[in-house]
């Protein structure tokens, strides 16, 4: 995990130098345009480098449980497509800009196209999961998170959906229409449940007992 750090900060470190060199050519012309853009390709296939080897060094394969279940939701797939859709639309108002602001598009289309690949790996290399362990639940989407069953207050079951309330009164769902092994899914979440003794609604646990008669 230390090179998936280290990598993070690479790239955000190139991103923040080529935007600042991009900002101050501006004012100074130390670059010609053709110059600017060869260190802006550079840069960005350095940033879309690191991007990916965030997600795909050895280290963190390693650590990503071997049973886990796939969970690629509509809602992520949304919110990326938007950022990406967003920093597209900037990239083409940037090129369409008549100064010399609009050399910093390429930045923007970098970033998009990052997304895009980050998201298209995630996808294909299973990395957007939930796994079920021992005292808590995993979940992977844009970053680990942990849900421990003492944080739990209550678990609701409705319309293909896994509702966590925690005691803060903040939930977590889970949505199976985006899990592929359905059954399997709600027979482990089941058992877990019940192993640790965490509080689930009458009626859907009548909902759970139906499902897996």
């Amino acid at each position: 995990m230390m090179y998936s750090a280290l990598s993070s900060l690479g790239k955000n470190l190139i991103l923040l130098g080529v935007l600042c060199l991009s900002v101050i050519n501006f004012f100074y012309s130390w670059f010609t345009w053709k110059d600017l853009l060869a260190i802006q390709i550079l840069a960005g296939l350095a940033y879309i480098f690191l991007s990916c080897y965030e997600f795909l060094n050895a280290q963190y394969k390693a650590s990503l449980p071997v049973q886990r279940f796939f969970y690629f939701t509509s809602r992520y797939v949304m919110l990326k497509s938007f950022k990406i859709g967003a920093f597209l639309l900037f990239a083409t108002l940037l090129y369409f800009s008549s100064n010399k602001i609009k050399y910093i598009y390429p930045i923007c289309l970098t970033i998009a196209l990052t997304e895009a690949l980050v998201m298209f790996l995630k996808y294909r290399k299973g990395i957007c999961f939930v796994s079920i362990y021992a005292n808590y639940l995993l979940f992977s989407q844009d970053k680990l998170t942990r849900l421990f069953a003492q944080e739990i207050a209550l678990v609701e079951f409705r319309h293909e959906i896994f509702y966590f309330v925690k005691r803060n009164h903040k939930t977590l769902a889970v949505n199976l229409t985006h899990i592929e092994e359905k059954e399997r899914f709600i027979r482990s979440m089941h058992e877990w449940l019940k192993r640790n003794k965490i509080n689930v609604g009458e009626e859907s646990e009548e909902k759970i007992r139906s499902i897996l008669a």
